[in-house]
Protein backbone atom coordinates (compact mmCIF):
# COMPACT_ATOMS: atom_id res chain seq x y z
CA UNK A 1 0.00 0.00 0.00
CA UNK A 2 1.25 3.53 -0.58
CA UNK A 3 1.91 6.43 1.30
CA UNK A 4 -1.27 7.99 2.81
CA UNK A 5 -2.10 12.04 2.00
CA UNK A 6 -4.81 14.11 3.13
CA UNK A 7 -5.71 17.17 1.49
CA UNK A 8 -7.93 19.51 3.81
CA UNK A 9 -9.29 22.90 3.11
CA UNK A 10 -11.16 25.71 4.59
CA UNK A 11 -13.74 26.90 1.66
CA UNK A 12 -16.19 29.76 1.87
CA UNK A 13 -17.55 28.74 -1.82
CA UNK A 14 -15.83 25.82 -2.94
CA UNK A 15 -13.02 27.65 -5.43
CA UNK A 16 -10.13 26.29 -2.61
CA UNK A 17 -11.64 22.91 -2.37
CA UNK A 18 -11.50 23.17 -5.93
CA UNK A 19 -7.36 23.58 -5.79
CA UNK A 20 -7.12 20.75 -2.76
CA UNK A 21 -9.33 18.11 -5.08
CA UNK A 22 -6.73 19.09 -8.26
CA UNK A 23 -4.08 18.56 -5.75
CA UNK A 24 -5.87 15.44 -4.58
CA UNK A 25 -5.73 14.30 -8.18
CA UNK A 26 -1.95 14.84 -9.02
CA UNK A 27 -0.78 13.27 -5.89
CA UNK A 28 -3.17 10.50 -6.37
CA UNK A 29 -2.10 10.03 -9.99
CA UNK A 30 1.32 9.38 -8.27
CA UNK A 31 0.53 6.50 -6.61
CA UNK A 32 0.09 7.90 -3.40
CA UNK A 33 -3.27 6.94 -1.60
CA UNK A 34 -5.37 9.95 -0.82
CA UNK A 35 -8.35 11.68 1.17
CA UNK A 36 -9.59 15.11 -0.03
CA UNK A 37 -11.84 16.27 3.07
CA UNK A 38 -12.90 19.85 4.53
CA UNK A 39 -10.70 20.80 7.43
CA UNK A 40 -13.91 20.84 9.95
CA UNK A 41 -14.90 17.05 8.94
CA UNK A 42 -11.04 15.91 9.78
CA UNK A 43 -10.69 14.00 13.01
CA UNK A 44 -7.02 13.26 13.74
CA UNK A 45 -3.90 12.88 10.95
CA UNK A 46 -2.38 9.87 12.65
CA UNK A 47 -3.30 7.69 9.96
CA UNK A 48 -1.39 9.87 7.44
CA UNK A 49 2.04 9.86 5.96
CA UNK A 50 1.64 13.30 4.56
CA UNK A 51 -0.97 16.62 5.36
CA UNK A 52 -1.25 19.27 2.90
CA UNK A 53 -3.41 22.00 4.25
CA UNK A 54 -5.13 24.89 2.65
CA UNK A 55 -7.43 27.60 2.94
CA UNK A 56 -9.14 30.43 1.17
CA UNK A 57 -7.96 33.64 3.12
CA UNK A 58 -10.61 36.32 3.53
CA UNK A 59 -9.12 39.97 4.50
CA UNK A 60 -5.59 38.57 6.03
CA UNK A 61 -7.04 35.31 7.53
CA UNK A 62 -7.44 31.76 7.00
CA UNK A 63 -10.64 30.42 7.84
CA UNK A 64 -11.34 29.27 11.29
CA UNK A 65 -11.84 25.02 10.38
CA UNK A 66 -8.41 25.56 8.76
CA UNK A 67 -6.73 27.56 11.48
CA UNK A 68 -8.67 25.12 13.90
CA UNK A 69 -6.74 22.17 12.54
CA UNK A 70 -3.32 23.30 11.83
CA UNK A 71 -3.73 24.13 15.68
CA UNK A 72 -4.23 20.65 16.20
CA UNK A 73 -1.41 18.79 18.31
CA UNK A 74 -1.31 15.64 16.12
CA UNK A 75 0.06 17.72 13.11
CA UNK A 76 3.24 18.47 15.21
CA UNK A 77 6.08 15.79 13.80
CA UNK A 78 3.34 15.15 10.24
CA UNK A 79 5.07 16.15 6.98
CA UNK A 80 2.84 19.39 6.38
CA UNK A 81 2.75 21.30 3.28
CA UNK A 82 0.33 24.70 3.46
CA UNK A 83 -1.69 26.49 0.99
CA UNK A 84 -3.83 29.40 0.76
CA UNK A 85 -6.06 30.86 -2.13
CA UNK A 86 -7.52 34.17 -2.05
CA UNK A 87 -6.06 36.87 -4.55
CA UNK A 88 -8.52 38.27 -7.25
CA UNK A 89 -8.93 41.45 -8.60
CA UNK A 90 -5.61 43.44 -9.19
CA UNK A 91 -3.38 43.00 -5.97
CA UNK A 92 -0.77 45.06 -3.83
CA UNK A 93 2.52 44.18 -4.67
CA UNK A 94 5.45 43.42 -1.91
CA UNK A 95 5.05 43.18 2.00
CA UNK A 96 1.84 45.36 1.59
CA UNK A 97 0.30 42.59 -0.69
CA UNK A 98 2.20 39.83 1.47
CA UNK A 99 -0.31 40.01 4.71
CA UNK A 100 -2.98 39.61 3.01
CA UNK A 101 -2.18 36.50 1.08
CA UNK A 102 0.11 34.99 3.65
CA UNK A 103 -1.22 35.30 6.92
CA UNK A 104 1.48 36.03 9.07
CA UNK A 105 0.35 33.42 12.33
CA UNK A 106 -0.06 30.85 9.59
CA UNK A 107 3.24 31.12 8.66
CA UNK A 108 4.67 31.24 12.02
CA UNK A 109 2.59 27.93 13.20
CA UNK A 110 3.77 26.34 9.48
CA UNK A 111 7.57 27.48 10.59
CA UNK A 112 6.76 26.08 14.26
CA UNK A 113 5.52 22.81 13.07
CA UNK A 114 8.05 22.55 10.12
CA UNK A 115 6.06 22.86 7.21
CA UNK A 116 7.94 22.41 4.06
CA UNK A 117 6.08 25.03 2.11
CA UNK A 118 3.51 27.44 2.46
CA UNK A 119 2.50 28.89 -1.05
CA UNK A 120 -0.06 31.26 -2.38
CA UNK A 121 -2.78 30.55 -5.42
CA UNK A 122 -4.75 32.77 -7.04
CA UNK A 123 -8.40 32.62 -5.87
CA UNK A 124 -11.75 33.00 -7.72
CA UNK A 125 -14.60 34.80 -6.66
CA UNK A 126 -18.22 34.67 -8.89
CA UNK A 127 -20.95 36.97 -9.15
CA UNK A 128 -23.59 34.03 -8.44
CA UNK A 129 -24.29 32.58 -5.80
CA UNK A 130 -23.05 34.02 -2.27
CA UNK A 131 -24.35 36.92 -0.28
CA UNK A 132 -25.15 39.88 -1.11
CA UNK A 133 -21.46 41.25 -0.32
CA UNK A 134 -19.71 38.75 -2.37
CA UNK A 135 -21.82 39.33 -5.22
CA UNK A 136 -21.85 42.79 -5.43
CA UNK A 137 -17.48 42.75 -4.73
CA UNK A 138 -17.12 40.06 -7.56
CA UNK A 139 -19.81 42.54 -9.38
CA UNK A 140 -16.94 45.67 -8.92
CA UNK A 141 -13.54 43.25 -10.32
CA UNK A 142 -12.76 42.90 -13.91
CA UNK A 143 -13.86 39.74 -15.15
CA UNK A 144 -10.90 39.22 -15.87
CA UNK A 145 -9.09 39.25 -12.51
CA UNK A 146 -12.17 37.22 -10.82
CA UNK A 147 -10.33 33.55 -10.87
CA UNK A 148 -6.79 33.77 -10.75
CA UNK A 149 -6.28 29.93 -10.06
CA UNK A 150 -3.18 28.91 -12.37
CA UNK A 151 -3.95 25.44 -12.52
CA UNK A 152 -0.68 24.57 -13.91
CA UNK A 153 1.17 26.46 -11.20
CA UNK A 154 -1.25 24.72 -8.85
CA UNK A 155 -0.40 20.75 -10.61
CA UNK A 156 3.63 21.77 -10.83
CA UNK A 157 3.06 22.26 -6.78
CA UNK A 158 1.48 19.04 -6.25
CA UNK A 159 4.02 17.36 -8.67
CA UNK A 160 6.49 18.56 -6.22
CA UNK A 161 4.77 17.16 -3.30
CA UNK A 162 4.53 13.86 -4.98
CA UNK A 163 8.37 13.60 -5.55
CA UNK A 164 9.10 14.68 -1.95
CA UNK A 165 7.11 11.63 -0.71
CA UNK A 166 7.81 8.77 -3.64
CA UNK A 167 8.79 5.44 -2.58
Amino acid sequence: MGKRALVAYGTKSGATGEIAAAIGDVLAQAGLDVDVRRAGHVRGVENYDLVVLGSAVYMGRWLHEARRLLSRRDLEGCEVWLFSSGPVGEQARGREGEKWTRPPRITRRGERIGAHDHVVFGGSVSEHGGGFLRRNMAKSIDPAFRDLRDWDEIAVWASKIASAHAE
